[in-house]
């Protein structure tokens, strides 16, 4: 014959794992482990010391150092240079075939190869990221482009970049999408045709 504590263990069992769950996850929740904790007594509020700065006089130059430049990102959309309107490079229907869950971007960032070049020499550059991600399509388009010369595959860092020259315009387009250059070739086919 089983003792009554026996009988009730297996009915307790669920309610004590829950508590004790409950418990460990509420012991992860202390103050300050994610955000300061408010705190009325001075002396333990964190100290910030202020270094005197150096003030020039009313109408004398200001010649306090400005942070150094690192290399300015460029601004991919609306275009860096040129006269194309990036809705006539790539239109929207094209955007939505690459991938639906991508759209215009005015975020700033540095230009990948042949389309760092396009930017420089006065060329279209239009970008497109990925709404809830990093991943991001940039096109450029250099009409007109004389002895301008572009690799037809290269990649920079994760980024696959591939270019071609059709009617009269140099076409790059780049993506961690392109492994290879015929991975881009509906792209660059597409904005062929729309600024032919």
């Amino acid at each position: 014959m089983s003792s009554p504590s026996l009988r009730i263990r297996p009915r307790l069992l669920p309610v004590t794992i829950m508590a004790a769950v409950t418990a460990m996850a509420l012991t992860g929740c202390e103050p300050g482990a994610l955000a300061p904790a408010d705190s009325s007594d001075p002396t333990t509020s964190p100290t910030v010391t202020v270094e005197p700065t150096e003030t020039t006089e009313p109408g004398q130059p200001d010649d306090t150092e400005t942070p150094a430049e690192t290399d300015t990102p460029e601004v991919t959309t609306p275009p860096v240079a040129g006269d194309l309107p990036c809705t006539d490079v790539f239109t929207a229907d094209q955007l939505y075939a690459f991938n639906p869950n991508f759209a215009p971007s005015s975020d700033q960032g540095e230009l990948p190869g042949a389309i760092a070049d396009i930017a420089d020499a006065g060329g279209t550059v239009c970008a497109y990221q990925h709404v809830t991600g990093s991943d991001r399509l940039v096109v450029g388009v250099l009409e007109g482009p004389g002895d301008f010369d572009a690799p037809p595959f290269e990649t920079v860092g994760e980024i696959g970049v591939a270019s071609a020259q059709a009617n009269g315009a140099v076409i790059a387009a780049a993506s961690i999408y392109f492994v290879e250059a015929r991975d881009a070739q509906q792209v660059l086919d597409e904005v062929a045709a729309n600024v032919n």
